[in-house]
C-alpha cells in the first residue's frame, strides 16, 4: 500500500494531485529550495517544503482531500471553526485571489462561492466583496497586523473613493469597520 493513501480521503485523485504538484515544482524550478530538493533528495519534497509553493487553489484542493480527522483538527485548532466553514473560506479566497490577479472587477460583482459562517456570526452571508474580505480577516494569521495595516489601508481606499462608490453595491453594512476590526 502506498503511504500517501493514509493521509487522503476516498475522494482524493492522486494522479491529478501529482500532476498539479509537478506543475507547481516546474513553475518554481529556479528556486533554491526546489533545486536543493531535486539534487539532494531526488525530487522528494516534505509537505512543509512544497506547501510554500502551493497556489490558493492547490491549497484548497489539498485541504479538501485530507482525512476528515486532519481537516477537523486544522479547522478547530488553527481557525476555531468547522471543516465546512474552512472549506468554503478557502474556496472564497481562491476566487477573490483569482479576480484580483487577473485585474477583474470587484465592484458590483457577485462571487461564485458563498462563505459559510458559524452560527454565532452576525456578519451578512452573501456573495459580495464584503463577505470575501471578512473571510480574509478570519484566515489572517495576525489580528493586530490586520487591524493596524489592512484595516488602515482599506479605510483609506474607501475614503478616497467614497464619492464614486456605493458601499451597498459591494455588500458593506453600515458597521463594516467594526465587523472587520473585531
Amino acid at each position: 500500500m502506498n503511504s500517501y493513501k493514509s493521509i487522503y480521503n476516498k475522494k482524493h485523485n492522486h494522479d491529478k494531485f501529482r500532476k498539479l504538484l509537478n506543475v507547481c515544482i516546474e513553475e518554481n524550478k529556479n528556486s533554491l529550495v526546489v533545486k536543493h530538493h531535486k539534487e539532494k533528495y531526488d525530487g522528494k519534497f516534505p509537505i512543509w517544503v512544497i506547501i510554500e509553493f502551493f497556489s490558493m487553489g492547490m491549497l484548497s484542493y489539498f485541504y479538501a482531500d485530507l482525512q476528515s480527522g486532519d481537516q477537523k483538527y486544522i479547522a478547530k485548532e488553527i481557525y476555531d471553526t468547522s471543516v465546512a466553514c474552512l472549506k468554503s473560506w478557502l474556496r472564497c479566497i481562491t476566487d477573490l485571489r483569482n479576480r484580483c490577479a487577473h485585474y477583474s472587477r470587484l465592484y458590483y460583482w457577485s462571487f461564485t462561492a458563498l462563505p459559510k459562517m458559524t452560527k454565532e456570526s452576525v456578519a451578512p452571508q452573501n456573495r459580495k466583496l464584503f463577505s470575501q474580505i471578512l473571510v480574509l480577516k478570519l484566515l489572517y494569521p495576525d489580528k493586530k497586523e490586520w487591524n493596524s495595516k489592512v484595516m488602515t489601508e482599506l479605510r483609506a481606499v474607501i475614503e478616497e473613493y467614497e464619492d464614486d462608490i456605493s458601499l451597498k453595491h459591494i455588500g458593506f453594512p453600515q458597521d463594516w469597520y467594526e465587523q472587520l476590526e473585531r
